[in-house]
């Protein structure tokens, strides 16, 4: 969930608004005048972020992805319980 809130807020709450990141994984967007400047995000999510940056700047690695999923949605897959089998 995004919220927007003022920078003169967000001084003035800056420790339960990261803890509000951390705990609910909220994007919280801080604005000077009404304008969004920053946001303040989770450290786990701006992992999560640049990670799924890094798999799809991989050549093809969106394609596959897709080829995955239709595979899937046909049952074209190996369930875990019969990977060893």
């Amino acid at each position: 969930m995004t919220n927007l809130v003022a920078i003169s807020d967000a001084r003035a709450n800056l420790q339960r608004l990261v803890n509000r990141v951390n705990e609910k994984l909220d994007r919280i967007v801080i604005t000077i005048n009404g304008q969004p400047k920053a946001v303040l995000l989770s450290e786990e999510e701006l992992e999560s972020l640049e990670e799924t940056s890094e798999i799809l700047a991989i050549p093809e690695a969106l394609k596959r992805i897709k080829k995955g999923e239709e595979q899937i949605k046909k049952g074209q897959f190996v369930s875990l319980e019969n990977i060893d089998k």
